[in-house]
């Protein structure tokens, strides 16, 4: 009897595995994000430009010539994004600590808060390329930045961020922290088998949160950004 049931819970268990990985092929040949080489998102198509300091929560500071610094979002969420749909910022004279909710990025009613990389007055909006998304999603780091800010703390507060090869390291550490969180998520119930947001291989797939629902972008924030701002928050 006992061999019986073991033999009965392995056939299940069988089962559904199988079941599951029909359900992911039926996903992925009707998916937009379908298995093609160019939509894998890969750590070798970012770009780290020289003197740019990277927060956890994926926003960016580079300071200017005039002592102030430019703030914007970095290319390793905009190509999980795609082409945003809104950008929500401060008012200038606002002030803002390292942090602190700073931007709202909107697609197709679906947002992230991003927090600010460091702490500071906003002296300036970039309204050209917040009329222009696809000028902030084709170049973040020179015409797409959002706002200027001028820092109150900037040496003690980018020894929080990324500079360089420990940007590489990061990216590398956040690349598979956000591959196990798509791992185990699909797009909700606006798609009938789900979007599979890996191709195969355990890549993730560009433009993987464009194509998710609400709930998904959801536990994006709570799970990867708000966990990552931890690092930047003061600590009693």
């Amino acid at each position: 009897m006992v061999v019986l049931l073991v033999v009965f819970f392995v056939t299940v268990a069988i089962t559904v595995t199988w079941i599951q990985g029909v359900r992911r092929h039926q996903a992925l040949s009707v998916s937009p994000i379908v298995k093609q080489e160019t939509y894998k998102f890969k750590m070798e198509n970012l770009s780290i430009p020289a003197g740019i300091y990277f927060s956890p929560t994926h926003s960016w500071a580079h300071m200017q010539s005039d002592g102030l610094a430019k703030i914007g979002v970095d290319a390793f969420l905009h190509g999980l994004t795609g082409i945003l749909s809104e950008i929500q910022v401060p008012d200038r004279g606002i002030h803002i600590k390292q942090g602190e909710p700073l931007f709202n990025i909107i697609h197709q009613g679906k947002r992230l808060n991003i927090s600010a990389p460091i702490s500071g007055t906003v002296k300036s909006v970039n309204t050209e390329a917040l009329q222009n998304m696809r000028l902030v999603h084709r170049d973040p780091y020179a015409s797409g930045w959002f706002v200027e800010i001028e820092p109150s703390d900037w040496e003690n507060e980018t020894k929080r961020l990324f500079l360089g090869t420990r940007t590489t390291a990061w990216l590398s550490t956040e690349m598979a922290r956000i591959r196990d969180f798509f791992a185990h998520s699909f797009a909700p119930a606006d798609s009938a088998n789900g979007l599979v947001l890996l191709q195969d291989g355990g890549d993730i797939a560009e433009n993987a949160l464009a194509y998710a629902g609400k709930g998904l972008w959801g536990s994006f924030q709570k799970l990867i950004l708000d966990q990552a701002n931890i690092e930047l928050l003061p600590h009693s």
